[in-house]
């Protein structure tokens, strides 16, 4: 029965998602763009309306004025109404329908079985009826952390602040995606789990994958090679499967050599919204760069501006690859459009991102080589030590041209190792180079945001969790994916005979995609590693129930996981993570403490008094500290309790059962 639910929720969301993205942008446009045909101008004028809505949400939200994002729906109906003519008759001009279909539809399940499971439901027996809820994965922290968000953003307070820091305004954050999604929850009332976990992600994927193949085909002038770019979206992996295959006699390794592969983006929302924005922005950009038209310059700064609060990485790229262009373009062709786009673009961003940004001028650290020499030596990546020793032995010795050959070993398994099967792209990069490369501007740029996403983490960490920087480098995946799918096409069209083009067609497709097949099997044969019990969500549905204030949680202790043999286990025991204020919509005094630190908040002191209060037995040093820091609630699970006698600290039981227990801090003592 609940899958039939699910089914017409889903259906349900789609259907909006159309009347509120789509739909009120086909209104404004209509006909004013001259594209090929209406699948186009259902990607973009779904992904513009997707940044619309989002920048509408967030300008709303600064001007307390909310309540008018009502018209979005209301617009799109009246649309649907007044246009059904000109809509409704949907017309898909592929020709090679049954290829496009197929690769799409298995790309989306495929895609999204990955993230459907998590936040779903499960009976603890058939007898009883009581429903845990499971996470697989490491959703139970990062979904966990976004649907904490979610629930923030639905209560409409600007500042947006961070539910798992009371008090500190939500910074160094890019949380468009999250704001997209909490609206949805929030006017159509969907479960935030469900749009997190379930909906928002097929509406991801379906764009992820039309969003590469107009663009590729544009570029390429190639509906195969559009095709194929969907296929390397959506299936292609690593080469990691062949050491996986020998070590584990099974599929697998996708991050082996460092990077999680775009097929498995869904599980970062940010990313994968911002993959979206980047690959329509490419799209309208070369548009763009025909046309010289007002509307394509028009529609590239808001894409390109805006995704910056979608994936910072993504904004980064974008405005370095217009600056160099834009110099390029003024100063030998003595064109200024797209340095005009670089600084209108610049503006859009830097109005978005300085608002919601402290002290990240400085968040890339020179640390060159530190992810090629990291998956040499660690025992979860190629834990291939004598790699490394030699090379520390060639070193002593001062033996540079063996360093040098160890060093380039290193770097091209890091490179092919990732890369997988869309190395092929690599013709294409070099036809581009030998026709001149300078002569077309976006090969130009595109050559330039490739190389950049490659580079930077090669050469910088990041602040706060250092391997962050590793994600720029799943834009290289994507854009890489895209030369490799011009290179397939134009090795197919070498291949006169028809049963040539479908073998070399099936080897590459053999040969890219066990990694996603290995990822999925090791999804669905393990049991999901953390979970929310009935009783602790009754608990924490208690104290949702109650009035606002600071909810007091015990530090995360990381031993406490010893006692649960099999999983899935109790997720306060399992990570530390925001699910306290995820499942009651109240603000933690704080939690989450790894998310807390990225986010570049300064809070050793308050970790270290915390840590204290659940140490001490001095009852008169807890109550100080409740005091001190205001808190309204404590709240334990599964056991957990204050060393000090109960009796004399000013809390008051207000909720107990066999998982949780909700204390009332009483405010008369």
């Amino acid at each position: 029965m609940i899958i039939f639910q699910q089914i017409f929720l889903g259906a349900l969301f789609i259907i909006v998602s159309l009347l509120c993205l789509s739909l009120p942008v086909y209104f404004f446009l209509k006909n004013k763009f001259n594209l090929e045909d209406g699948l186009e101008r259902f990607v973009l004028y779904s992904v513009f309306g997707m940044v619309i809505f989002t920048l509408s949400s967030y300008i709303l939200a600064v001007l307390n004025l909310k309540f008018l994002m009502y018209l979005f729906p209301l617009l799109g109906v009246w649309t649907l109404i007044k246009f059904r003519r000109n809509i409704l008759p949907l017309r898909l001009t592929v020709k090679h329908k049954l290829f496009f279909l197929t690769v799409l539809i298995i790309g989306i399940i495929g895609q999204v079985a990955v993230n459907a499971p998590s936040g779903f439901p499960y009976k603890q027996s058939l007898s009883d009826g009581k429903e845990d809820i499971y996470f697989y994965s490491s959703h139970g922290h990062d979904g966990v952390w976004h649907i904490s968000l979610m629930q923030e953003m639905q209560k409409g307070v600007y500042p947006f602040q961070n539910p798992e820091l009371d008090g500190s305004k939500l910074q160094n954050y890019h949380f468009f995606s999250d704001l997209l999604m909490s609206e949805f929850s929030r006017l159509f009332h969907f479960s935030n789990l469900d749009v997190y976990f379930r909906f928002m992600p097929i509406i991801f994927s379906l764009l992820l994958g039309l969003s590469g193949f107009i663009f590729v085909r544009a570029w390429s002038k190639s509906e195969i090679a559009g095709i194929w770019a969907m296929i390397f979206t959506y299936f292609a992996g690593s080469f990691g499967y062949f050491l996986y295959i020998a070590t584990h006699n099974s599929l697998g390794g996708e991050a082996i050599f460092w990077l999680s592969q775009t097929h498995s983006v869904l599980g970062n929302p940010p990313h994968a919204a911002a993959f979206i924005v980047t690959t329509t922005f490419l799209f309208t950009f070369l548009k763009y760069l025909d046309s010289r038209r007002l509307l394509y310059f028009i529609f590239c700064v808001i894409l390109g501006g805006a995704v910056i609060e979608f994936k910072v990485y993504a904004g980064t790229l974008i405005l370095g690859g217009l600056l160099v262009v834009g110099i390029f373009e003024a100063f030998f062709r003595k064109i200024f459009g797209t340095i005009l786009l670089f600084t209108s673009t610049l503006g859009l961003a830097l109005g978005i991102y300085l608002p919601n940004s402290a002290n990240s001028q400085d968040f890339l650290i020179w640390q060159p080589w530190w992810y090629i020499r990291t998956m040499v030596v660690a025992t979860d990546r190629l834990n291939w030590l004598d790699l490394e020793l030699r090379r520390q032995t060639y070193i002593a010795e001062g033996n540079l041209k063996r360093v040098i050959q160890l060093e380039a070993t290193a770097f091209l398994i890091f490179l092919f190792g990732n890369l997988g099967m869309r190395f092929i792209g690599f013709w294409t990069v070099i036809s581009q180079i030998r026709q001149n490369l300078f002569r077309n501007s976006f090969n130009l740029f595109f050559l330039i945001i490739t190389l950049a996403s490659f580079l930077i983490p090669v050469f910088f960490l990041q602040k706060g969790v250092a391997w962050n920087s590793i994600q720029f480098n799943q834009y290289f995946l994507l854009f890489f994916g895209f030369y490799g799918a011009i290179s397939v096409s134009e090795l197919l069209k070498l291949a006169k005979a028809r049963n040539i083009k479908i073998l070399i067609s099936i080897l590459i497709f053999l040969l890219a995609v066990p990694t996603q097949m290995g990822l999925l099997w090791q999804f669905y044969s393990n049991k999901p590693l953390s979970k929310i019990s009935y009783e602790e969500l009754e608990g924490l549905k208690f104290l949702k129930n109650q009035r606002e204030g600071i909810v007091l949680v015990t530090p995360f202790d990381g031993y406490e996981r010893d006692k649960y043999k099999d999983p899935p286990i109790p997720i306060h025991t399992w990570y530390d993570t925001g699910y306290v204020s995820a499942f009651s919509s109240k603000h933690t005094l704080i939690s989450d403490e790894e998310q807390v630190k990225i986010m570049g908040y300064k809070v050793e002191g308050l970790l270290k008094e915390r840590e204290e209060v659940f140490k001490t037995q001095d009852p008169n040093l807890i109550n100080a500290f409740l005091k001190k820091y205001n808190i309204s609630y404590v709240y334990l699970a599964w056991g957990q309790k204050f060393k000090a006698e109960s009796d004399k600290l000013n809390l008051d039981l207000i909720f107990e059962n066999k998982d949780s227990k909700v204390f009332k801090v009483n405010e008369n003592n």
